[in-house]
């Protein structure tokens, strides 16, 4: 019998804000995930959160506009796992309700099962086509879960943007669930400015219905300690194209973890991830497609390619294909590496300084991902998230 798990002061003050059950249980015998955890293996947030933190704080003022503030989109606004709009004020074909923690218990994914247990927003798309912004703000040294479930009607367009704005050193676990109706299509871009001091989780858990189409991209700067991971399910054939652009340093994290599930025949997959890292800085990925057995004739194809900009840099990379079915095209990549010291000199010979040449071949490197995004107005704000400060 293995022996009892001692909890650090962060988990006994984690455990004592829910209520007794199987979360509290399961937090109590597993604890945070740590690197003996596979799946956080990169990514020891035991070792990263160990002092107790209160609740986040109510803001105060909470800001209106910031980062990849776009016009004509809705907006609905968090501040510290708070919401602050008003459900009545969602245009038609939009609405907002809230409904009591679900306490959704997944032993593997412990940091997800605490995020069902913050109040559950439900968003419905119900009309032909909506643009939606969800900006979640964060501040102070404290904790906060979020818990957003959106259902998307059969046969309607959402186009979604999340933005997680994370101030000061608090604790974010921001967990995400959507429902991709029956020939619907969600286009969904995520942005994350950096959060040098900050831990943040983001836990997002996609459907996919038959004939669903998804185009996600998210541009991430990493925190203390950033994951973003996405868990997608096809319980049909679905057309899936991910872009991931991550851009560290100093001694910035992120996690870009992905895992894929096809049950069905026919869908198509096309997951790009490209990092850039600098100072001592480190980059996680993992990415994963599960073929079922019946999954047969899928097209799946991964690839992850990271810049090392110092030898202090690292990057941390874990590819998988698990296929049961024996007619599929499937495929995966992985590289890494420095600056090609011939473009830069081929760039300086023609006029450019050496920081001119650098920031060329970088801005060049994570085009291929920003070339992804509809839209000027959103691929030139991403690309501010992305080429800032480095």
């Amino acid at each position: 019998m293995p022996a009892a798990l001692t909890l650090n002061d962060a988990e006994h003050a984690l455990a004592a804000s829910l209520p007794d059950g199987e979360v509290a249980t399961a937090l109590r015998e597993q604890g945070l995930p740590t690197r003996r955890d596979e799946a956080w293996r990169w990514s020891d947030l035991r070792a990263k959160e160990t002092a107790a933190r209160s609740p986040s704080a109510e803001m105060v003022d909470p800001k209106s506009a910031g980062v990849m503030a776009l016009a004509d989109r809705t907006e609905i606004l968090f501040a510290n796992g708070r919401l602050v709009t008003d459900p009545s004020s969602l245009p038609e074909g939009v609405t907002l309700t809230v409904a009591p923690a679900l306490f959704d218990l997944d032993t593997d994914e412990i940091v997800a099962a605490l995020g069902s247990a913050a109040p559950l927003v439900v968003v419905r798309i119900d009309g032909s086509q909506a643009a939606l912004t969800l900006r979640y703000l964060a501040d102070g040294d404290g904790y906060h879960a979020q818990n957003v479930s959106i259902l998307i009607a059969a046969g309607s367009h959402l186009d979604l943007l999340e933005v997680h704005e994370v101030t000061g050193a608090p604790f974010v676990n921001a967990r995400t669930m959507i429902d991709v109706g029956r020939a619907a299509r969600l286009v969904r871009t995520i942005a994350q400015p950096a959060a040098p001091s900050a831990t943040l989780v983001h836990y997002s858990e996609v459907s996919l219905q038959p004939k669903a189409k998804l185009r996600q991209v998210s541009v991430a700067r990493g925190a203390a300690l950033a994951r973003h991971q996405t868990h997608l399910s096809y319980f049909g054939a679905a057309d899936v194209r991910l872009g991931q652009l991550y851009r560290l340093e100093d001694t910035a994290h992120c996690d870009f973890t992905t895992h894929a599930d096809l049950l069905h025949p026919d869908s198509q997959t096309r997951h790009l991830c490209k990092g850039v890292i600098d100072g001592r800085a480190r980059g996680v990925f993992q990415g994963k497609f599960y073929v079922a057995r019946p999954a047969q004739h899928t097209d799946a194809q991964m690839a992850h390619h990271a810049l090392l900009l110092s030898d202090d840099a690292s990057v941390n990379a874990k590819p998988e294909l698990e296929i049961y079915a024996d007619d599929v095209e499937c495929a995966h990549g992985n590289t890494a590496g420095a600056l090609d010291e011939d473009a830069l000199f081929y760039l300086q010979q023609r006029g450019l300084s050496a920081d001119e040449a650098r920031r060329l071949l970088i801005d060049a490197f994570g085009a291929e991902v920003l070339d992804r995004v509809d839209g000027d107005a959103m691929r030139d704000a991403l690309a501010a998230v992305y080429g800032g400060g480095a």
